[in-house]
């Protein structure tokens, strides 16, 4: 049978990791809690901390802004100090349970480096419209109105209708199968696109898409959405990239592990998640065992985690970055109820 790394613990006490066969008892599941470590290099920093090309940052849109509208943000930025935009994350936010946090971000213009950071964060109600493509198994009637590639629309609307398309499939890793969505995947018209000159809605002048011999349905909808508004501010950190480094990396680098007062079960929990060995992480059931609990208040995960019946689904603590015995690690909690 298999074993749980906190069962291992428990066994052999303070001695290290081995292998145990036998005596694993665990009312959970093993993989409820899965601290996932990787290696991080911060003697050249670069995306996702450091963006010599911002435009290179997505928006939270299924379709993305023009280089042009994020280059004029930019510019703002540089021009007046600060700049407030929707939906463009240009201070990078990554999952912290059911919320995000910010993390360090910085930017290069020629030969210096910048810190740009949140000050504020809103929430803005907008009525947009929605375009999606539903996948059919019936064949189209007769004198229905089939779109085929290259589609006869404008610009805009070849790119809002390719990622509708796109998003039928989202999460099948390139395998194309039956897609299994219990929501339509809508495509916003965010305020970067004009509904207003576009054909899709109201309603498009089609019936059907007709993309590699398989037919969709495309809807359109109104629907009133949650916008994301923040603030960002800039400010000089470093002249040459020396100075930039030593700063970043301190900026990056949250926790030192070396001087936590941890026991000797916590960096077994610590080793296991570090190692090259299958499965390259530290498992164990609920509720978290004395060993783990110590590992993730050194993390500063524990304040913010609450326990597994407060999860429907499965949430994750991403990119905190500590050292531990002379290398940095980008450690991440996941957390499957």
């Amino acid at each position: 049978m298999r074993c749980s790394r906190r069962r291992v613990l428990q066994l052999i006490g303070t001695s290290g990791l081995a292998t145990v066969t036998a005596g694993c008892l665990n009312s959970g599941s093993l993989d409820e809690y899965a601290l996932v470590a990787s290696e991080l290099d911060l003697s050249s920093i670069g995306p996702p901390y450091l963006w010599p090309d911002p435009t290179a940052i997505e928006a939270t849109t299924r379709v993305d802004f023009t280089d042009e509208t994020k280059t004029g943000y930019v510019s703002k930025l540089f021009d007046t100090g600060s700049v407030t935009v929707q939906q463009w994350p240009l201070v990078r936010r990554v999952p912290w349970g059911e919320d995000t946090v910010p993390r360090p971000t910085f930017l290069q213009r020629e030969d210096t480096f910048y810190q740009v950071t949140i000050t504020d964060e809103q929430y803005r109600e907008r009525e947009r419209w929605h375009v999606a493509v539903e996948r059919i198994d019936e064949t189209p009637p007769d004198d229905a109105t089939v779109e085929n590639r290259p589609f006869d629309l404008s610009a805009q609307d070849q790119r809002v209708l390719e990622a509708a398309l796109d998003a039928v499939y989202a999460g099948n890793d390139g395998f194309l199968g039956t897609p299994e969505f219990d929501e339509l995947q809508t495509v916003e018209f965010h305020q970067g696109l004009d509904a207003e000159a576009s054909e899709l809605v109201p309603e498009p002048p089609f019936d059907f898409v007709e993309v590699s011999d398989e037919h969709f349905q495309p809807i359109t909808e109104q629907r009133t959405v949650r916008v994301p508004e923040w603030t960002y501010t800039v400010e000089e950190i470093a002249g040459n990239r020396e100075e930039f480094t030593e700063f970043a990396s301190d900026a990056i680098q949250e926790f030192d592990l070396n001087s936590s007062d941890l026991s000797e079960s916590a960096r077994g929990v610590i080793d296991a998640a570090i190692s090259e060995e299958d499965p390259r992480r530290y498992e164990e059931g609920a509720p978290p065992s004395d060993a783990l609990s110590e590992v993730l208040d050194a993390l500063g995960v524990a304040d913010d985690l609450q326990s597994m019946d407060n999860y429907d689904d499965q949430v994750r603590f991403r990119d905190v970055i500590a050292e531990y015995q002379n290398a940095v690690y980008r450690f991440g909690l996941i957390v499957t109820p």
